[in-house]
């Protein structure tokens, strides 16, 4: 769930534009913040000053987020690689999860995420959440927002009942603290793993996952959320999700880094990778 929360920032406007989302997982029950900045080895070489001042700037932040009702916040600047230092951190103090930024370009809007943020989606072992970033004219980092205002809004679950699926169920049950306006809990019977199976066994299939849905819709209403939403589609799961999250509209989309299918533990699966590139919402991605 989460408890401490891993916020890497640069100095940037852009850390400021985020934290607005870093109050609502407060208000979800988040109970202490890391500001963590990295500069760089060969920055901290060429500027002795580097890292005092990159201390005084995050002192300065926590003192906002302090002001603003954060339970505690800590603030602390490395040397090193980046997205390297920032995964042997979360690893070393088993953060809940890390917090980060998109980095739009006039270019990629839509698919760039930005080498630091692709890197430690890809190789941490505890969720990310990526809070996708858009750009306001003229392209500059100082203009960029959140793509989506809220982040606990609407929140969309897309669950394929496997293990890391059913590690997001915690975050979920937590979000309603913050008391989201709707849950969507979301199945596919994807035909690219069931298109060998029968007619009868597939009506079996589709029996058994409503039922599993119906379920969770118990559970999260039992947790104080006032709609949920179960729906079961089959088809190809990638393309599937992203019509129903284009038609919902979600302001966060929640779900496993990997599927049943996918042996790679470091790898994301197929369906997590697209969305998390191709989705206009923020995405937690849960190990």
């Amino acid at each position: 769930m989460f408890s401490t929360i891993l916020f890497p920032v640069d100095l940037s406007g852009t850390t400021e534009r985020m934290f607005c989302a870093v109050r609502e997982l407060v208000g979800a029950g988040a109970g202490e913040v890391v500001l963590f900045h990295v500069v760089e080895k060969r920055e901290a070489e060429a500027d002795p000053g580097a890292v005092e001042y990159a201390r005084g700037v995050l002192d300065d932040w926590s003192r906002t987020l302090e002001a603003a009702g954060t339970p505690a916040v800590r603030s602390e600047v490395a040397v090193g690689t980046p997205w390297m230092e920032i995964v042997d951190r979360a690893s070393r103090d088993h953060v809940s999860v890390i917090l980060m930024g998109s980095r739009p370009t006039a270019m990629l809007r839509r698919t760039f995420l930005g080498n630091e943020t692709e890197n430690v989606l890809h190789q941490s072992d505890c969720p990310v959440l990526i809070l996708k970033l858009n750009l306001i004219e003229p392209v500059d980092e100082a203009t960029c927002t959140l793509a989506k205002e809220r982040l606990l809004k609407r929140v969309l679950f897309a669950t394929d009942f496997s293990a890391d699926s059913e590690r997001c169920i915690p975050f979920v049950e937590q979000m309603a603290r913050a008391h989201p306006e709707d849950l969507i809990v979301v199945h596919i019977q994807d035909l690219r793993t069931l298109g060998y199976v029968s007619a009868p066994q597939m009506e079996e299939f589709n029996r058994r996952d409503a039922r599993r849905l119906m379920e969770l819709k118990q559970r999260f209403a039992a947790r104080g959320y006032a709609k949920v939403t179960p729906i079961l589609k089959t088809g190809n799961a990638i393309s599937e999700l992203l019509a129903i999250i284009a038609a919902t509209d979600p302001t966060l989309v929640v779900m496993g880094a990997k599927g049943r299918s996918n042996a790679a533990a470091i790898m994301l699966g197929g369906v997590s990778e697209t969305v998390v590139h191709a989705a206009d919402s923020h995405v937690l991605v849960v190990r």
